[in-house]
């Protein structure tokens, strides 16, 4: 499978859409849909699910209530397709860099490279499902529950050549420390050079991950 690139990936996600995107609709402005999925994501990781409304959705985003409802059948269903999608991409990410790279390291690098650009482009995914996971139907939740399992595990199968001692459980709990530390980049950046960011934590990321234990 050829190696996705990471910068096209990005930004289609930062688009927070399922279709297709025509090169020329890419070129063209945000289509409606789009620009209510950004709005929604980033209303859901500041408040509460129960505190944000469609109005709200619709007066920051600029569209009428019946826009809405044209692309999305309630907030609910809004909610599931604005953690979805981003979750969606990062796996597709993950598991194309996997097949394609037969060096793990190299494999892992691109993989947080990718999520850290990922987290400071659009809201994180993950903050927002378990900020609201009451919010979601249990069939809706246990699917994506299993996505982002699904996620970590290209990860872990990353991470375990470089960890040798580690037992497969300490390979997990590093890889979603990790995963957290990553997630709350957006809530701490605060006027720092974003490629700046990319590195100094892409660094910290790769250390924490593949660095052995002293001997003792």
């Amino acid at each position: 499978m050829p190696r996705i690139d990471a910068d096209v990936m990005v930004d289609m996600m930062t688009k927070q859409a399922d279709e297709v995107v025509s090169p020329a609709t890419a070129a063209d402005r945000p289509t409606r849909r789009e620009v209510l999925l950004r709005v929604a994501a980033d209303l859901f990781l500041r408040n509460p699910y129960d505190a944000v409304t469609v109005e709200m959705v619709c007066a920051e985003a600029g569209i009428s209530g019946p826009g809405l409802y044209r692309h999305f059948q309630n907030k609910q269903a809004l909610l599931i397709t604005v953690v979805e999608n981003p979750l969606e991409f990062l796996h597709r990410f993950a598991r194309a860099t996997a097949e394609s790279e037969s060096d793990p390291r190299a494999a892992l690098e691109a993989m947080v490279n990718f999520h850290i650009r990922s987290v400071l482009t659009a809201a994180p995914t993950t903050l927002i499902f378990l900020k609201n996971e009451h919010a979601f139907p249990e069939a809706d939740r246990r699917r994506i529950r299993r996505a982002m399992n699904q996620y970590a595990e290209e990860w872990i199968s990353a991470v375990s050549p470089s960890r040798p001692e580690l037992a497969e459980a300490e390979v997990r709990l590093l890889a979603n420390s990790v995963f957290s530390m990553l997630n709350t980049l957006p809530t701490l950046n605060r006027g720092l050079d974003q490629e700046a960011i990319v590195q100094t934590m892409s660094i910290a990321a790769i250390q924490a991950l593949t660095a052995r234990r002293p001997n003792k």
